[in-house]
C-alpha cells in the first residue's frame, strides 16, 4: 500500500511540474505574438488594431535609434495617438517582410521585458537589421507594451552586440 501512494505522489509531482513548465512556454509565445501582431498591424496600418497593443497611459516610452538620427517621445498621444493621421495620410501597407529571432524574454506576473533581433527585406531585397526590446504590462489579463526600443543598424555588420548576446 505504501509503495501505491508513494507512485501516485511522485506521479502528482511530476504532472504538476509539466503543467508548470507548459504555462512557462505558453507566457513566452503569448508574449511573442503581441510583439510580431503589433508589428503586422503596423504594416496594415490598420490603427485600431495597432492601437490594441499598446498601453495608452503618459507611461508610454518609444525610442528609435538609426543612422537618420535618435527619437525618443513619451505618452501614448505623442508617441501613438498622434499615428492615426499618419496612417490615414500614408495608406499603403508595408509589403517588406520581417523576421524576428534570438529572443530573450523575462517575465513575471504584471511584467514582462522582450528583447529579440528583427529583420526586414523589401520587395526589391534590400535588407534592413535591428536590436528591439518590448516591455509589456498585464492590464485586464492582456498583454500592452509600455515601452519599445529599437537600435538600427547595417546589416552586414554581424558583430553588432546591443545586449551582450551572441
Amino acid at each position: 500500500m505504501n509503495k501505491y501512494v508513494f507512485v501516485m505522489i511522485i506521479a502528482l509531482l511530476f504532472s504538476c511540474q509539466q503543467e508548470k513548465i507548459s504555462s512557462l512556454e505558453d507566457v513566452k509565445e503569448t508574449l511573442k505574438t503581441v510583439v510580431e501582431g503589433e508589428t503586422y498591424a503596423y504594416m496594415e496600418k490598420d490603427y485600431e488594431k495597432w492601437a490594441s497593443f499598446w498601453d495608452h497611459s503618459n507611461d508610454v516610452l518609444r525610442l528609435d535609434i538609426s543612422e537618420d538620427g535618435f527619437a525618443q517621445t513619451k505618452g501614448w498621444d505623442k508617441s501613438g495617438g498622434n499615428l492615426e493621421s499618419f496612417f490615414i495620410e500614408n495608406p499603403e501597407p508595408i509589403t517588406s517582410t520581417f523576421e524576428n529571432s534570438n529572443y530573450l524574454i523575462f517575465y513575471d506576473k504584471n511584467l514582462a521585458w522582450v528583447a529579440f533581433d528583427q529583420s526586414w527585406t523589401s520587395q526589391s531585397g534590400e535588407k534592413s537589421v535591428a536590436k528591439a526590446t518590448i516591455t509589456l504590462v498585464k492590464k485586464k489579463e492582456d498583454w500592452k507594451i509600455i515601452s519599445y526600443t529599437a537600435i538600427q543598424y547595417k546589416a552586414e555588420d554581424q558583430n553588432v552586440d546591443t545586449l551582450g548576446r551572441e
